[in-house]
């Protein structure tokens, strides 16, 4: 009796903060975001640097948000492994040096292009998620543990999982990999609230988020943008997946 009461307090407390873990797509787990208006950006360059040029792509604004399904980890090698069986992904290559260190079946994928990733989550019914619904996945009380500072040419990624998750209950939002987003990089709509935003029409470069195992502490920030080139493949940056609550991606 007393297990059955704690399940039933614990769905409680989850639906309570708008959040829900279910089993997603390949049975990878997915934690629901509710529907919510936030503030995404920063004032954290002038507050803390003195230097407002220096984020000047973070100015804060209000958005609105649809609720919606994300991966609770990042995509790993062996996710990533299942899609290239099914023949709807291309298999990234490996790393030229230390190619153990990058290829353990719990570590997140890296090497992915911006396209290799968008074929991955459409393949499971989703899409890469929009710069502000993972800014406001990551952010909360609680941002979760974080591997990060780690040399380039003698660092690597973690397991997923292996750290603290943040106050949504998502895991590695902030270091081990940079996570592609769906988002062009641009500048964005300020002066107004904006509904389900999606960055711009076209552009150069794609957004990613969160910081890596070998950024400095100032890049693991929840509203931090760097731009990456969407054809290029990098040694720390991958992915996780959104997906709609109806199902239809």
């Amino acid at each position: 009796m007393k297990i059955k009461l704690s399940s039933v307090l614990i769905a409680i407390l989850a639906i309570s903060l708008g959040q829900m873990l279910f089993a997603g797509p390949l049975n990878q787990e997915t934690v629901k975001i509710g529907a919510v208006e936030f503030v995404m950006g920063d004032t954290f360059c002038f507050d803390e640097q003195k230097n407002a040029d220096w984020c000047n792509d973070e100015v804060p604004h209000v958005v609105r948000l649809d609720s919606f399904l994300i991966d609770k980890y990042e995509v790993t090698n062996e996710n990533y492994r299942k899609c290239f069986e099914a023949g709807k992904c291309d298999p990234p290559p490996l790393h030229e040096d230390r190619p153990q260190e990058f290829n353990q079946p719990n570590q997140p994928v890296v090497f992915v292009t911006w396209e290799d990733a968008n074929a991955y989550c459409h393949w499971k019914g989703g899409r890469l998620p929009s710069e502000a619904e993972w800014e406001f996945a990551a952010q909360g009380k609680d941002l979760g543990g974080a591997h990060f500072g780690k040399p380039y040419k003698s660092g690597a990624p973690r397991k997923v999982g292996e750290l603290a998750p943040n106050f949504n209950g998502l895991y590695d939002m902030l270091g081990n990999v940079n996570e592609w987003t769906g988002d062009w990089y641009g500048s964005l709509e300020t002066s107004k609230v904006l509904e389900n935003p999606r960055g711009p029409a076209s552009g150069k470069d794609k957004v990613v988020r969160g910081g890596s195992w070998n950024s400095p502490s100032h890049y693991l920030r929840v509203s931090d943008r760097v731009a990456r080139s969407p054809e290029l493949r990098y040694s720390d940056v991958g992915f996780r997946c959104v997906f709609s609550p109806s199902g239809k991606g």
